[in-house]
Parts: C-alpha cells; structure tokens; sequence
C-alpha cells in the first residue's frame, strides 16, 4: 500500500529546518537552579507559560503570565532584546514555547525545564502577586510562521499533547505508536526504548520521510525538553499525529530497572 502523504511543508520546512539544525549545545535548556537564580539575578526577564489558575497559586517572582495557547498571540508582552527565559509546571509547556519563539526569530528565548516543580522543591522565592506586564516594540515576524505558530498553539489541547507516564506509553507502544528518540546516536547507542528510530533533533526536518503522517507518533529524548522542541515543530508542519514523552528514556529506564527488581524479589 502506498504511504500517506506527508502534511505539505513547503516553506515552513525549510524555516523549521534553520532552526532545529542550528540548535546549540545545552538544547536551549538552563537546567541548573543556581543557573536559574543567577540569570534571574542579573535581571533575565521570565515567562510563566502555565494557566492562570497555575500562576496565581505561586510562581517564580518577577514572572510574566502568558499561558502558552496565547503565545503568538502575544508577542508585543515578550522582549526580543534581552535574554528570555521560559518555564512551566515541569518543563513540557515551556520547550513547547521556546521552540515556537525561536522558529519565530527570537534568539534571545531558553527554556527552564525543571519548572515550578524543580524551583519551589530547591526553596526558590515564591510569589503570588503579578508583575505588572509591559509592552514591547513587537518583533518583525514573518506572517507565514506566525500562522502556523499560532494555529498549533492556540488548539492545543488539554494534556497538552503528553502521554503521560511509562504505563500510559506501553500501551501506545502496544496500540501500535511509533516511537522516535531524538537524543543524539552516542546516546541512543547506549540505550534505547525497544523498537525506537533514533532521529536526533537537529537532522530530523531533514528526516521528515521517517515520520509517519498516518499512525500514531511518540517521541521522547532523555528528559523531555529536546522531545517538547521536537513536537512543536512536527506539529507546526501539520502532524497532529504526533504526541511526547515528557519524562523520557530515564524514567523508561527506571521502571525496567523496578519491574525487574520486583521479579527478582518474587517468591
């Protein structure tokens, strides 16, 4: 049978290409909390990308809301001349908002994967007040990208595209998902989720003819934010068939490691 087509990409390819194949080392990531407070010490301007309601029980102090649906929708809230940094619950939302911001030109965006989670449990300061929202001269964007930026995130639904945990993705895997690792091949060679193809973020616009368009798509990296980076970009291209792993190869590894020490203890 032939294959379906993939979702038409045209120009968008080759801008999500620019993109991903010139991501730099660290992924875009600040994952170190000292990082976090030293950046927030030096003034780095910080966006919250979590519901209202999220925000309002307690976030970092000094974070600007903007839930991550409403993104595109409001770049003249986001500075495109001083560095950026974007966080959300645990880390899936905030890849999901740094990828779209650099696909859109803003060079000055990272990620805090850790997230609310990793800051509130290192004792990191806690607000609930809002810090007043300023406006920004937006950047020029060009309105091909903003389209399809905005037509993703804005329809995202709930779960926001997660999986979920190691159960909830044995049964995808058992439902037929095709899983794609997009750590890099030194790190897929020491191991892997079995039946995964290795397609390391930085080629994948360049390996689109490995992704189905017409089956369910999983993919996950090493801890989520590389994974959240990768989706974004799959689904700004037009595959809604594609879903994450947020906690990532570590925690499929974990639960083997449990799952075997619970067979090695039964009696």
């Amino acid at each position: 049978a032939e294959e379906a087509a993939a979702p038409a990409a045209g120009d968008m390819g080759a801008t999500v290409d620019a993109f991903l194949s010139g991501i730099p080392e660290g992924f875009l990531a600040m994952g170190k909390i000292d990082d976090v407070k030293a950046a927030i010490d030096s003034g780095i301007f910080l966006i919250d990308v979590r519901e209202p309601g999220e925000f309002a029980e307690g976030h970092i102090h000094g974070a600007v809301n903007i839930p991550l649906r409403t993104v595109a929708q409001s770049l003249d809230l986001i500075p495109s001349d001083q560095p950026v940094l974007v966080y959300c619950a645990s880390g899936l939302r905030a890849g999901t908002a740094t990828g779209a911001l650099r696909l859109l030109g803003y060079d000055n965006v990272k990620s805090f994967p850790g997230g609310w989670k990793a800051w509130s449990a290192a004792g990191g300061e806690v607000s609930t007040e809002a810090a007043e929202a300023q406006t920004f001269a937006p950047k020029e964007v060009d309105a091909a990208a903003l389209a399809a930026v905005d037509a993703f995130l804005s329809a995202i639904p709930e779960g926001f595209y997660s999986v979920g945990d190691v159960a909830k993705l044995q049964e995808a895997i058992d439902n037929g998902a095709v899983l794609i690792d997009v750590r890099e091949e030194s790190e897929f060679a020491d191991g892997a989720i079995p039946g995964a193809i290795n397609i390391p973020i930085r080629t994948l616009a360049k390996s689109m003819d490995k992704v189905p368009a017409d089956q369910p798509v999983v993919v996950y990296c090493a801890s989520g934010h590389r994974a959240a980076l990768a989706n974004a970009m799959l689904h700004t291209l037009g595959y809604d068939n594609v879903r994450v792993f947020p906690a990532g190869y570590g925690a499929w590894e974990a639960a083997q490691g449990e799952a075997a020490a619970d067979e090695a203890a039964a009696p």
